[in-house]
């Protein structure tokens, strides 16, 4: 048993949400400042939060993969790892999956899990009355109940489709955020799904955004619920509570509304992911180092003491302290069809199989606004390489130094 995580496995429980759709830059944790997220601060506050989870694939089959099978998808094969629900299952972790998305019951290793719940998507045509009514309340009073109903050990997975479900929020969600000049909030409930033109309407692209900021709203009150249960329930003191999301929404960054096409940029890639650990521990910090979907299988391995291969630059437990990581945090990559891209702590690269290259200083270019590829093709160059050696490793295997360049970024 691992001493940092102190109580015996029996006495242990985990409890993981997983919303689709969800970016990091809608949350006030993650430095938004229009949407109020009082439950996603409150959670802040008592978690380790990390400032720079990528997801490392924008389709969700791989993503899954990823954090059930602890595979890169980067990687070239895999390791032999046994699925996360196999590992558990070992040590008489009860696991249980809980989900409103029927794409994702179809997907390898579900049929690991101990127990399936569905909860059906309603088919809607309009916005509910109240909060109460929408899909995400439904689903997360259903989490609620099924965390107080269960016997430790166990670990709860939640997965919302969150905003790639229904917007079907009351509509004075959405109506909030617009000044007396602006047009009317939209009254709409299917998800957006657009390329834009140079000649779009601006107007139609704001109360995307309302509507999208509402929603947000409605998850962070859902989200409290769920959070509520479990303080109020028999694990309060001895679970694991990790939320987070498997990609973004694009609102018109770079002339995508939703899922049009599967373009690395950070908006899609970056996502949120908080860890709170029983006693306070780790409350209020925030991880700098760079951090990717496979971690989740290893911290959860972790903290059921069934973990069985050492951190790598591929997946580290949270739950590792991190001076003893940080060299395996300095580097994240996705793929998606089509495209790749490589991440470093001074720069963010983005390919396409066209042999568009595209380059952006970070962390200062955060919403990726200014690509200096044309004028660093050193750095392009380097990062390709960085590429090119991922591709051609298993998972686990090291990747070799990064140039002081790539770490450093720009002079």
């Amino acid at each position: 048993m691992h001493a940092r995580n102190g109580l015996p496995v029996t006495q242990r429980s985990a409890v993981v949400v997983v919303v689709d759709r969800l970016g990091a830059g809608w949350l006030g944790p993650y430095g938004n400042t229009w949407i109020e997220t009082p439950g996603f601060n409150r959670l802040a506050s008592q978690s380790l939060l990390f400032e720079t989870a990528l997801s490392d694939s924008a389709e969700l089959s791989s993503y899954y993969r990823s954090v059930w099978a602890g595979q890169h998808a980067r990687a070239n094969s895999c390791d032999g790892s046994n699925s996360l629900s196999a590992l558990l299952t070992s040590t008489a972790v009860e696991t249980h999956l809980l989900t409103d998305c029927q794409q994702l019951t179809g997907f390898p290793f579900v049929s690991d899990f101990d127990r399936l719940t569905e909860v059906p998507c309603m088919a809607v045509d309009s916005n509910a009355e109240t909060m109460g009514d929408t899909q995400l309340a439904r689903l997360f009073a259903t989490a609620a109940d099924a965390v107080l109903d269960s016997q430790e050990p166990f670990c709860l997975w939640v997965h919302a489709n969150g905003l790639s479900g229904p917007w079907d929020g009351p509509l004075e969600l959405r109506e909030q955020f617009a000044e007396d000049d602006d047009p009317s909030a939209p009254g709409f409930v299917e998800v957006p799904e657009r390329r834009l033109d140079h000649g779009f309407d601006p107007d139609w692209l704001l109360g995307i955004q309302h509507a999208c900021a509402g929603q947000v709203v409605l998850l962070d009150a859902c989200l409290e619920v769920l959070v509520d249960a479990i303080d109020a329930s028999r694990v309060a003191d001895n679970s694991l509570l990790i939320v987070t999301s498997p990609r973004g929404f694009p609102l018109g960054e770079h002339h995508r509304v939703g899922a049009c096409d599967h373009a690395l940029f950070g908006e899609l890639i970056q996502v949120p992911l908080l860890c709170r650990l029983p006693e306070g521990k780790s409350a209020s910090v925030r991880e700098r180092g760079l951090i990717q979907p496979t971690s989740l299988y290893d911290t959860l391995a972790d903290w059921f003491d069934v973990l069985e291969r050492p951190p790598s630059h591929w997946a580290n437990s949270m739950l590792l302290p991190s001076e003893e990581i940080a060299t395996f945090r300095d580097r994240g990559f996705s793929v998606a069809t089509g495209h790749q891209a490589v991440r470093t702590p001074g720069w963010f690269l983005s390919t396409s199989q066209e042999g568009q290259h595209q380059l952006f200083v970070k962390p200062d270019d955060r919403w990726e606004v200014n690509d200096v590829a044309s004028r660093r093709e050193d750095v392009v160059e380097l990062l390709l390489e960085v590429l090119h050696d991922a591709r051609r490793k298993r998972h686990g295997e090291p990747l070799e130094e990064l140039a002081q360049v790539l770490v450093d970024g720009p002079e």
